[in-house]
């Protein structure tokens, strides 16, 4: 059963859609290693409130002020087969000088001592406005991440799409989290380009490259050792996707579903989506984009579901129903102590 983490006050990431442009993209769908130039961002002090994350007080350091507001937290809904957390308290509460992890873990050799969090995001031109509310949020989440009070600081990383797929930074960590919020302000204007990442041609029809994306995320990052860190990919999306050999815009899908399932199955790596579960979508509005998010795709488990993890649905990002970076912290303290167990 997916991890459907509804419309309760959490937060998502999403791809999205392209326009309808012309022209063609030349090249494959490949792991590419081209580095964004990080602009200057605006820093906010934040901090994270029994789980809601919300950005609402952000205060830029520039004198600037910035952060989305959020909604109540509420748990979300899970199901399938999945280990038991040995969480008493929720880690998000900060209010303690003593970390999360110390007080309620007691130990437990289930529990992660490292947080690694993979963003994979489509930047075709709808997606502008989840792009912005996580390069005003991100701080948030991390805030709350360092609450915990684990032994290492998280690691992120960042995969952007189209129809094709990049890698940014060469698969490495960032070296800080506001070095990953300028890449959300340049990927975010971006998006008005409507070009493939990689800057070779335009996006011109609807489903981008999920698979592709997800399947350099697993590849090309790197993470540390899966016995010690919890292994996440956030992914946004409005859109449906193609399966291997499928040409999009001029650009092949290098990989089909089952073998990315597979790939993020073997490295324990949890997929939370922030998708489109309005069922309908694309150009004419006649396409079922919830299949392989929150529905099964050719009768295959969905994606989030298969690697334990969880989907939200975007839309409700869009009408302030839920918080972006509380539905993150939310599905990291879900998964920091429990088992890896996949469908």
């Amino acid at each position: 059963m997916t991890r459907f983490l509804g419309a309760l006050g959490l937060v998502l990431l999403s791809t999205g859609c392209a326009d309808d442009g012309a022209g063609s993209a030349s090249g494959t769908a490949t792991a590419a290693t081209s580095a964004t130039t990080a602009t200057t961002a605006t820093t906010a002090t934040t901090q994270a409130t029994q789980g809601t994350g919300d950005a609402g007080s952000a205060s830029a350091s520039d004198g600037s002020s910035g952060g989305a507001a959020s909604s109540g937290a509420v748990e979300p809904t899970t199901g399938g087969a999945t280990g038991e957390a040995s969480t008493t308290t929720s880690p998000f509460d900060t209010g303690g000088s003593t970390g999360w992890f110390d007080t309620t873990t007691g130990g437990d050799a289930m529990c992660k001592l490292n947080i690694d969090i993979v963003f994979v995001m489509d930047v075709s031109t709808s997606m502008v406005m989840i792009l912005q509310k996580l390069a005003d949020e991100i701080l948030v989440v991390d805030a709350a991440i360092q609450g915990l009070g684990l032994p290492t600081q998280a690691n992120y990383g960042l995969v952007v799409f189209v129809d094709d797929a990049t890698m940014i930074n060469s698969g490495k960590p960032y070296a800080d989290v506001k070095a990953l919020q300028a890449d959300f302000i340049e990927w975010s204007n971006f998006t008005q380009s409507n070009s493939q990442t990689s800057g070779q041609g335009f996006n011109s029809d609807w489903p981008e490259n999920t698979l592709d994306a997800l399947y350099t995320a697993g590849f090309a990052f790197q993470w540390r050792p899966v016995e010690t860190t919890l292994r996440m990919i956030i992914h946004t999306t409005d859109d449906t996707f193609g399966d291997k050999g499928a040409s999009q815009s001029g650009v092949t899908v290098q990989h089909g579903y089952d073998e990315t399932v597979l790939a993020l199955q073997e490295r324990e790596i949890r997929v939370f989506s922030f998708a489109d579960n309005d069922q309908t979508g694309g150009q004419f509005d006649d396409q079922d984009v919830s299949m392989g998010f929150f529905t099964p795709y050719a009768g295959k488990t969905p994606i989030p579901d298969a690697t334990d993890g969880g989907a939200f649905n975007i839309n409700d990002v869009y009408k302030g129903q839920l918080s972006l970076s509380a539905a993150i912290n939310m599905s990291v303290e879900q998964s920091l102590c429990m088992q890896y167990i996949p469908m």
